[in-house]
């Protein structure tokens, strides 16, 4: 055989191989394409079910907000998630028909459609019923007929994400298995063209398996809540929409986050509403009606009338708290007024005055300047007080055997600073944490509801202060802080 010959038959050889590996990679790129492309399809849709379940528990939540504590601004964010619920589906049925899904997925998925506005209906239905002054049917109504069509909607809904989720999962196994196959079929083809195969080999390598670790890598940061991560991947693929998709996510995770510890909040508030107000009024009357009494009988100058006095006067102060409680679950407005905050202290210790003498308590004030100089802040003065008095009480309580009680009035940095610091019997660590959720306390059984710190959380937050708790442990004594804003 010539030079001629051999180098023709080396060359068409060559270009045989190359063609059959041209073909054979040609076939596996679009196989893999396809698989990149239901990845990405698969993820797409999983993120647009998790919006879905996001809002409807965001409307479910800010409904029962509403049916609990009656707040107008609940019945909005009810109406706002309902109407971005219904939005969110109905993109999301869109996205079926642009993937061109087969008929049966998009009538299951419809059929979550109607669930979800038969759900609203309902909902909507109980409102009216509320709104009618039927509380205790619009809860019941809730509870037997609401309640498990929407858990069997999240359930049904839920396996339709776990179906997306398992989809993209095996294509994703698909498209790496693939991407192994080629690089094994490009070695074994390339005897001859060695270094076209191993161009091609490294190219294919760095086009899809970094941006897959990394991937990996910001999904598994993602998921254990660094929101603030960020997934780079350069380029204009399926991946680089897909890492998009990760750092929108994570983004708009981010925003929700305090919105979701607002809502935690708001939801131990909510234990407070209903009979508080009410089971308080009935011993208040008790009193107040046989102080009246007792006062009446007595002669003008019987000096235990000062006494009987103040017990009136207590009672009728501890009454209006009670109806501004009433008023709070009820969403009336609160009176702010320009107050001066040292005779607000002043007068919660006078009413408790006779406690702190019984209990051996001795009061120390330091005030930063003046009363007078102090200066003064646009607050709700009965509902300050309450969180007064509920602090001064429980100091009083936690100094079984006396003890000293300090208070020191300060301005700092646009606020009043008021500190409250006994040398009680102190909180642990581990109670700190929990120190404002309704019905937790360290008092022994029958001696206390757990409520008082959580209502005097609740005022503070509504006049966009701050009420803080530290201890240094059990028998260290403990310091309350209130911040009240100056400006109105």
């Amino acid at each position: 055989m010539t030079i001629k010959r051999r180098l023709i038959a080396s060359f068409a050889l060559m270009i045989g191989i190359i063609i059959i590996i041209a073909v054979i990679l040609f076939v596996q790129g679009r196989i893999q394409k396809h698989y990149l492309d239901q990845s990405v399809r698969n993820y797409s849709l999983m993120t647009g079910i998790r919006e879905i379940q996001y809002y409807l528990d965001k409307m479910s939540t800010a409904y029962e907000f509403y049916i609990i504590l009656g707040e107008n601004s609940e019945k909005n964010r009810f109406y706002e998630f309902s109407n971005v619920l219904k939005q969110k589906i109905s993109e999301y049925l869109s996205q079926l028909k642009k993937f061109k899904v087969s008929q049966s997925e998009y009538n299951e998925f419809s059929g979550i459609a109607d669930l979800s506005d038969n759900l609203i209906l309902k909902y909507k239905n109980i409102i009216k019923i509320y709104e009618n002054g039927s509380k205790d049917k619009a809860i019941t109504l809730l509870e037997k007929n609401v309640l498990p069509h929407l858990d069997g909607m999240k359930e049904k809904i839920n396996n339709i994400y776990n179906n997306k989720e398992n989809a993209f999962k095996t294509a994703k196994q698909r498209s790496l298995v693939i991407e192994k196959t080629n690089f094994l079929i490009s070695v074994s083809l390339s005897l001859i063209a060695i270094i076209l195969a191993m161009i091609l080999s490294v190219v294919l390598f760095r086009s899809i398996s970094r941006p897959l670790s990394k991937l990996k890598e910001g999904a598994e940061k993602i998921g254990n809540g660094s929101f603030n991560y960020e997934i780079k991947i350069t380029g204009n693929n399926e991946l680089t929409q897909l890492a998009e998709s990760f750092n929108k996510m994570a983004k708009n995770l981010k925003k929700s986050e305090t919105q979701i510890i607002q809502m935690d909040r708001m939801a131990s508030l909510g234990r407070l509403a209903g009979g508080v107000a009410h089971e308080l009024n009935n011993p208040l009357t008790g009193v107040l009606g046989q102080s009246q009494v007792i006062y009446e009988k007595l002669p003008p100058d019987d000096p235990l009338r000062k006494t009987i006095e103040k017990i009136i006067n207590s009672a009728e102060r501890c009454r209006k708290i009670t109806k501004s409680l009433l008023d709070f679950s009820r969403q009336k407005d609160y009176h702010f007024e320009l107050t001066d905050i040292s005779k607000l202290i002043d007068a919660s210790l006078e009413i408790c005055a006779s406690d702190l003498t019984a209990s051996k308590v001795s009061v120390v004030k330091n005030y930063d300047k003046p009363s007078s100089h102090i200066p003064k802040v646009y607050v709700s003065p009965p509902h300050i007080q309450q969180v007064f008095l509920n602090i001064i009480t429980n100091a009083i309580q936690s100094m079984r055997g006396g003890g000293i009680f300090m208070i020191a009035v300060q301005t700092e940095h646009g606020y009043i600073k008021v500190s409250f610091k006994d040398t009680g019997e102190g909180i642990s660590r581990e109670d700190l944490g929990k120190i404002f959720t309704p019905f937790f306390t360290t008092k022994e059984p029958g001696k206390g509801t757990g409520l008082g710190l959580a209502i005097s959380y609740g005022i503070v937050q509504r006049h966009n202060g701050k009420i803080l708790i530290s201890s240094d442990g059990e028998k260290k004594g403990a310091t309350f802080t209130v911040k009240l804003p100056i400006k109105k």
